[in-house]
């Protein structure tokens, strides 16, 4: 006896199972035996068996409609494809709207004549970033300056470039770091250090759904009117990411010392990481529970209410002169 306590001790497998059980059978017991001593056996359990299936359909709603307890798989990205050369041809038809790097405006330049015309802008950053501030990326560029990203996202055929500040973004990047890590993309020792990432492009999805360029740009109305206008929207455009990354140069570093910062070589091609967005099926499985748990709650109650209608249709059909009582009665 002693062994299997100290086994149910240490496994806590064992042990959270027994617990669950335990509880189950007092809680759901102690109602079932209160039920089954006022109302009956058969009764009894099924006004206690429809009880737990209304609450477990009232739990499966909130699962259902938060996307939380019993879940299925989160959303991710897929990958689709790694171009490691636009002059090639692509795999994917939309990456064919994308322009080039070389294509792009310089990112530079591109940011020095917007703040030409913006001196407010032009000193916000000066303060921020300090003087000698310099864009190296697209991205660069509209992190510092939001209202860049709608000018250039004209230039993008359908496209439109992710700050800095967009938390999609760091979602994006990662799912391109673990496939060029496993496709040994740079090499054996293909790891983050390894590349420098550029730039973050998006296609598709629900239009409704961008967040602002500008923060407070849009109305109260306006930002009121696109959640409502999403719900009406139940099929999701495909949404497709382009993460441009660019090898860095080999460095020597000494022993003891410390590396130093990555150094993009400026001779490598610009490579395309295609993911394509997979929604998941987050609420999948709480829609299922919350449909059986339904369809249960319903069936028991339905048996419930057919059972005080025969009830009550017994108690109107009963006679009291015409019962025959027992012989010591007479």
């Amino acid at each position: 006896m002693s062994l299997i306590l100290s086994a149910i001790a240490f496994d806590p497998n064992i042990r959270g199972a027994l617990v669950v059980l335990v509880g189950v059978v007092v809680l759901c017991g102690s109602v079932y035996l209160l039920l089954a001593t006022n109302t009956g056996v058969r009764n009894g359990f099924l006004i206690a068996l429809a009880g737990l299936m209304g609450w477990m359909f009232s739990m499966g709603l909130i699962w259902w409609m938060y996307g939380i307890g019993l879940r299925g798989a989160d959303p991710s990205w897929i990958a689709k494809e790694v171009n490691f050369t636009r002059a090639d041809a692509v795999a994917t038809d939309v990456v064919e709207r994308l322009p080039s790097s070389a294509d792009l405006p310089d990112p530079q330049t591109f940011l020095a004549d917007y703040l030409a015309t913006n001196p407010e802008l032009a000193q916000q950053i000066a303060e921020s970033e300090g003087e000698g501030f310099t864009a190296q990326t697209l991205t660069d560029a509209v992190t510092v300056a939001p209202s860049l990203k709608e000018q250039l996202d004209e230039q993008l055929d359908g496209w439109r470039i992710l700050p800095e500040t967009d938390s999609r973004r760091g979602d994006a990047v990662a799912a391109s770091d673990a496939l060029l890590a496993e496709y040994k993309a740079f090499g054996e020792s293909t790891s983050t250090s390894t590349y420098t990432v550029k730039d973050v492009f998006f296609f598709g999805g629900k239009e409704a759904a961008e967040p602002e360029t500008v923060k407070g740009e849009r109305s109260l109305i306006d930002r009121a009117w696109r959640r409502v206008s999403t719900v009406f929207q139940p099929k999701n455009p495909p949404l497709y990411a382009a993460v441009t990354v660019q090898k860095n140069t080999e460095q020597i570093v000494a022993p003891g010392e410390a590396p130093p910062p990555p150094k993009v070589d400026e001779e490598a091609e610009t490579v395309t990481v295609v993911l394509l967005r997979n929604l998941g099926t987050r609420r999948l499985i709480p829609f299922l529970f919350t449909l059986f748990s339904g369809i249960v709650f319903a069936a028991l109650v339905w048996m419930l209410h057919n059972r005080d209608k025969r009830a009550m249709q017994v108690r109107d059909e009963w006679d009291p002169s015409q019962a025959e009582l027992p012989a010591e009665v007479r």
